[in-house]
């Protein structure tokens, strides 16, 4: 969140934009099994001159190695408590955004879909480090495929926008404390105030939605920004209507899969009661060797058996969790709620 010191300005810098931008001294890193958030975490915090490897930032964010996701927030978190670095993390973001980002010098990582031969859709990490606005193409690096001689890789703005669309926008940004007024000019208020910026999300969804009503990634994300609303504001309609938005997202068919990367289906559910689609949503991610491996999966379980009053049921659930990852921190919380402390 903004500190005290930073003032943003009410919307971002319209100085016109180089049509081609291309930030140097970036290093590409090879990702680990399973560790592009950790290694694009690693690519951002050594450009600033930090000596954290991915190794040890994996150690934390997910000692479990089979971990399938680590979340924005999580790194964030990292950055902002256990380096000299700062992080900051938005969603319903746009190329536009990306670009004055970069043309800044801010390298920019968005989570976004991913297709590959024989595995099917997956989430993943990519650090955007420039662009060409006559060949319509963003540059990033890909710890997963490279190429490794630091070239970069060269997607279209139309598969960015299309790939990027799968996780709601999402992106975050490593920086020196030095430049955090410099960042949060470019971010404006309509990123950097949080209700404003999911409210912009959600309208961004229902574009889409408009534009393509089959369309269930757009739908999912309309579920998320509301639901982020309700947690922001309390009403419950904000919840419903999210419910209602998962709802016709997994009818049309999003894969099972997000569910690995992003939970606030389960917020949704939970706030308007609906604690046995929980478990069942739950149970299903469970069947899969991927999602026994999502901490997360285990959390939303145990809040919704606490719920449906099976304490101790809950408690191994929770257990679960921090088992998986003994740094997850919302387990160790709902554990000790659950336990009184002990």
């Amino acid at each position: 969140k903004p500190t005290s010191t930073a003032t943003p300005t009410a919307t971002a810098t319209s100085v016109p934009l180089p049509d081609r931008v291309r930030i140097e001294g970036m290093k590409i890193i090879a990702q680990g099994f399973n560790n592009c958030g950790p290694a694009n975490l690693t690519i951002n915090l050594e450009f600033y001159g930090s000596p954290v490897t991915q190794a040890e930032a994996a150690a934390f964010l997910k000692p479990n190695r089979e971990d399938r996701n680590v979340s924005p927030w999580q790194m964030v978190d990292y950055v902002n408590e256990q380096t000299g670095m700062r992080a900051f993390a938005g969603s319903g973001g746009d190329l536009g955004l990306l670009k004055r980002l970069v043309a800044s010098g801010f390298p920019v990582v968005i989570e976004k879909g991913y297709e590959l031969e024989g595995q099917g859709w997956l989430g993943h990490y990519l650090t955007v480090f420039g662009y060409d606005d006559q060949a319509q193409e963003m540059v990033s690096l890909d710890t997963n495929l490279g190429p490794w001689d630091g070239s970069g890789r060269y997607d279209s703005y139309e598969d960015i926008e299309n790939y990027w669309q799968q996780f709601n926008n999402t992106f975050f940004v490593v920086y020196p404390p030095e430049k955090e007024k410099q960042l949060f000019d470019i971010l404006g208020t309509d990123v950097l105030d949080e209700p404003a910026m999911w409210q912009n999300a959600a309208q961004k969804a229902q574009v889409d939605i408009d534009s393509d009503s089959q369309n269930a990634f757009a739908w999912f994300n309309l579920g998320t920004s509301l639901t982020r609303l309700g947690e922001l504001t309390g009403e419950t309609e904000f919840y419903q209507n999210g419910a209602a938005a998962f709802d016709q997202a997994f009818i049309l068919g999003v894969p099972p899969r997000i569910v690995w990367y992003q939970f606030r289906p389960y917020i949704a559910y939970l706030k308007i009661g609906r604690y046995q689609d929980m478990v069942d949503l739950a149970d299903t991610t469970l069947e899969t060797q991927g999602g026994r491996n999502v901490e997360e999966t285990y959390l939303y379980k145990g809040h919704a058996l606490a719920f449906l009053g099976d304490g101790a049921s809950a408690v191994q659930a929770y257990e679960e969790a921090l088992h998986l990852n003994k740094n997850f921190y919302p387990a160790q919380w709902a554990l000790e709620s659950i336990t009184g402390g002990s």
